[in-house]
């Protein structure tokens, strides 16, 4: 074994929330870590068919990483067909000791799953799939031994929550083999955020006309019928019509968002405010001026966004469909959050109206919030390291 074990982390293109954790880890003086990118997505601009516009990431933190672009600066598609031929070459040079991949369709990721079992290198494998959807049939009993199949060659997972960790055992593997590791987020940003929370609240009111006694509600995604946003628009509604007023920023653009503001325009006094496509850096104004996060998804296997808005205090209403929520995960029923059945709108006004109702409990829930964020970032950034070294260590 190695002084210096060595870890390479082969993914399809540079992530916004991604490359912080990228730059944390090569902080860590116990290994030698480069990542391999295959695409230059995200690094170039980039148009977003969903979001509805160009997209380019400002906090990349390319420079505090080892990093490579397999195929020069080139903005090749993410989708299963992505691949670097050179990869291999690439790997035997650098001589990792493990190798962490992200999913298995791409033919990207597969070539660095084959070069690692010819290799006998130990294979570390991150996604944030899990299992709160509606599957069944022969194809995903296919899928299923498939799968039984590919984990038979994975070493560890590098789990992100509860949900993920049942699909893991659900296709094989189990104790030791699963790391905990949780979302991560560009947590200096959100460090920095947190800090002037306070002035980030009040500035952001002003900006949209917000009084400071208004309770104000926030949901972040792209403008798409499986984000769901218009059904918090259909609880306000409702809420209306047992006189309770709110505001909600919905952030984010896409090709609901015509759709959406007109049915907004059915409230008399709650109003919903269209802020448009945020940078990352922008969004942490928004999380700090809510009273709460809502998250109404119909498919969301872990979201980015409540993993932000966590660590910005807020307590998080959040559908079923979501895989976010657990005793061990970002939202936790009754202590940080609560959680609804996807589609139910009269739950969902319920739960709104309680927080709303119920102002200690809601600085209760934002306290347990940022201290579980704070907990999980730490792993996510910092302790996640060191569990994967033990255990190649062990092993």
């Amino acid at each position: 074994m190695k002084a210096r074990p060595k870890i390479a982390l082969v993914v399809s293109h540079p992530i916004q929330h991604f490359c912080p954790q990228y730059a944390s880890f090569a902080k860590h003086p116990d290994i030698d870590f480069k990542v391999f990118f295959a695409s230059a997505l995200g690094f170039k601009p980039y148009h977003d068919p969903n979001f509805k516009q160009t997209i380019a990431w400002n906090n990349l933190q390319l420079d505090q990483f080892e990093h490579e672009f397999l195929n020069g600066e080139d903005v090749l598609q993410v989708d299963k067909n992505l691949d670097a031929p050179g990869l291999d070459k690439a790997l035997s040079r650098f001589r990792p000791d493990i190798i962490i991949i992200y999913g298995y369709f791409q033919r990207y990721q597969r070539r660095a799953f084959s070069w690692a079992k010819r290799n006998k290198v130990k294979v570390a494998y991150i996604a944030d799939t899990e299992m709160r959807q509606t599957r069944s049939g022969w194809k995903e009993r296919l899928k299923y031994l498939y799968l039984r199949y590919f984990f038979s060659g994975v070493n560890y997972a590098l789990t992100v929550g509860d949900a993920n960790e049942e699909y893991y055992k659900h296709v094989g593997l189990k104790g030791k083999q699963l790391i905990r590791m949780h979302f991560p987020i560009d947590v200096n940003l959100y460090k920095k955020s947190y800090e002037k929370r306070l002035e980030l609240r009040i500035q952001t009111r002003e900006h949209y006309k917000i009084n400071n006694g208004e309770f104000v509600a926030c949901v972040v995604g792209k403008l798409v019928p499986w984000k769901n946003q218009s059904d918090i628009i259909a609880a306000m509604q409702l809420l209306e019509e047992q006189g309770t007023v709110m505001h909600l920023f919905i952030v984010g653009s896409g090709e609901m968002m015509n759709e959406w503001q007109q049915q907004a325009k059915s409230l008399k006094k709650s109003k919903v405010h269209f802020t448009g496509f945020k940078t990352a850096e922008e969004l942490p104004a928004f999380y700090a001026a809510s009273d709460v996060y809502i998250h109404p998804a119909a498919v969301e296997p872990h979201s980015l966004a409540v993993s932000e808005a966590i660590y910005m205090s807020c307590p998080v209403i959040i559908s079923d469909r979501c895989g976010s929520y657990g005793p061990t995960d970002d939202v936790q029923e009754n202590r940080n959050g609560f959680v609804y059945p996807f589609g139910d709108i009269a739950i969902l006004a319920d739960r709104i109206k309680r927080m709303i109702a119920d102002p200690q409990r809601r600085r209760q829930f934002s306290r347990y919030s940022h201290s579980l964020a704070q907990e999980f970032q730490s792993r996510a950034h910092r302790q996640v390291v060191h569990s994967l070294i033990g255990e190649y260590v062990r092993s």
